[in-house]
């Protein structure tokens, strides 16, 4: 009799335990369920052939997305210009920018349109003209007319760029308007007390736009700069403490 109540103790102790080592696992298995749940990643806002502008921002240029990498959470971009028709349009030239996700989705939060990468050419269309034949009366000069040469007195005068912010350690690709632009003309970032940033390119489109390209230096302040431009002439127009300078997002 004892032994019979000894093996019954010991089947239900038995029993007790494999009851709780399976609710065990069955937590284990719907935690694990649910963590995996949670793990979501947000897609990208934009795919390439996107054009987008900031609320403020022009439609001409605006930034056209070429690419998208996930590896390093950024987008390629380029500027697009309008054709003569108000058709998209063409880029200036083959270089393109890049621009953490982050911050290309919170700054340019409109989208203008979609359109084939491919398919967009890196120059300006070619204008074409149509030559006129008029008929002219020779006269004899007794002198020979003595050519002069003009050069502009004007100081540039700025309106504004799209973008108006970059982040330190990256190139920077900005459009301004203004006018008196001349051709030749220099670009700059200035802040008190820190090294200028001098446009490493300048394309000049006509006397009120021009692009201009900033390689700003991983240490660059953060903070508002000065955008300065100044024409062959020496004379110089500026918006005092409008580009605003961010941090490396990527360091940590």
């Amino acid at each position: 009799m004892e032994r019979s109540t000894t093996i019954f103790i010991a089947f239900s102790i038995f029993l007790i335990i494999g009851v709780s080592m399976t609710g065990c696992s069955d937590n284990a298995d719907t935690a694990a369920s649910g963590t995996a749940a949670a793990a979501t990643t947000t897609a990208p806002l934009y795919a390439a052939g996107d054009i987008v502008r900031s609320a403020s921002g022009s439609e001409s240029p605006a930034w056209l997305v070429v690419s998208y990498d996930s590896a390093a959470d950024s987008y390629t971009r380029a500027l697009i210009y309008k054709n003569a028709d108000g058709s998209y349009g063409y880029r200036s030239g083959p270089s393109t920018t890049t621009m953490q996700r982050a911050a290309m989705e919170k700054i340019y939060t409109v989208k203008i349109k979609h359109i084939d990468v491919a398919s967009v050419p890196t120059a300006a269309p070619t204008t074409v003209t149509t030559a006129e034949t008029a008929t002219t009366t020779r006269t004899t000069a007794t002198a020979a007319a003595t050519p002069t040469t003009t050069t502009s007195s004007a100081a540039p005068s700025i309106k504004g760029m799209d973008p108006e912010e970059g982040e330190a350690g990256t190139t920077v690709e900005t459009d301004i308007t203004g006018s008196d632009f001349v051709s030749n003309l220099t670009a700059q970032l200035r802040h008190p007390g820190e090294t200028s940033i001098t446009a490493t390119k300048v394309t000049w489109y006509s006397s009120s736009s021009v692009t201009c390209t900033f390689d700003i230096p991983n240490s660059t302040k953060v903070g508002t700069w000065d955008i300065v431009l100044t024409n062959p002439n020496g004379r110089s127009g500026e918006i005092t403490n409008f580009f605003m300078v961010r941090g490396n997002e990527t360091e940590g």
